[in-house]
């Protein structure tokens, strides 16, 4: 066992909104020369490519890793992400694509430690136990990473496009929401009452944030 060591709006809305750029434009030539206001207050970069990344095989699938986590990445857990947009985004790759091919082993550990709590998780284990997974991807029917694009961040729930490609040229686009629990992000898996596709085909890669996995 390896450790591995990272870190639509009308037309009066339209009027309006003109209406007032046009007074901030007015405010600001007339003051002109009186020196700047304060600086506006910026969100999180969540296009920015999250830093070091490097790729680990994980039983035949290739993941990313870098600074923003995880800090460990064994056979029975990959924890320890950065709390911001590119950390979350990290972990929603890494614990989807390990929940998805854990052994029979290590799936259980996988899931105390990656997988948050709640009726999505009852409901996957319910359903893992009566599987039996030994053998690692398929190379001929594997998925490669090919990026993401964060479609919802906050620093304690954070939902992700996960786009993959196939050996047949298809495309799919995977959603997964990671939530901030115990200093730690973890996969938030979908209730079995909720009906949103979590998979879906796409025409192509359309990620906001490519990274692509080595071939």
């Amino acid at each position: 066992m390896n450790r591995i060591h990272t870190r639509g709006l009308g037309g009066i809305e339209v009027a309006a909104a003109l209406a007032a750029l046009t007074a901030l434009l007015v405010l600001a030539g007339c003051g002109a020369g009186g020196g700047e206001g304060p600086p506006m207050p910026h969100g999180p970069d969540l296009t920015a490519v999250p830093d070091g990344v490097r790729w680990v095989d994980y039983r035949g699938v290739s993941v990313p890793v870098g600074s923003d986590g995880p800090d460990e990445f064994t056979a029975q857990a990959a924890t320890g992400f950065v709390q911001n947009p590119q950390g979350a985004a990290l972990a929603a790759i890494v614990h989807t694509v390990r929940m998805s091919l854990a052994p029979d082993e290590h799936w259980a550990s996988i899931a105390a430690h990656e997988i948050a709590a709640g009726d999505g998780k009852d409901a996957w284990v319910s359903s893992r136990v009566l599987l039996s997974i030994q053998t690692p991807a398929d190379p001929a029917t594997a998925p490669r990473l090919r990026g993401y694009t964060i479609i919802d961040y906050g620093s304690e729930r954070s939902r992700v496009d996960i786009y993959t490609s196939f050996p047949d040229g298809s495309v799919a686009v995977n959603t997964a929401t990671v939530v901030w629990v115990a200093g730690d992000w973890r996969l938030q898996l979908p209730g079995p009452d909720e009906d949103d596709p979590v998979v879906r085909e796409a025409g192509s890669v359309e990620a906001s944030v490519r990274l692509e996995a080595p071939l």
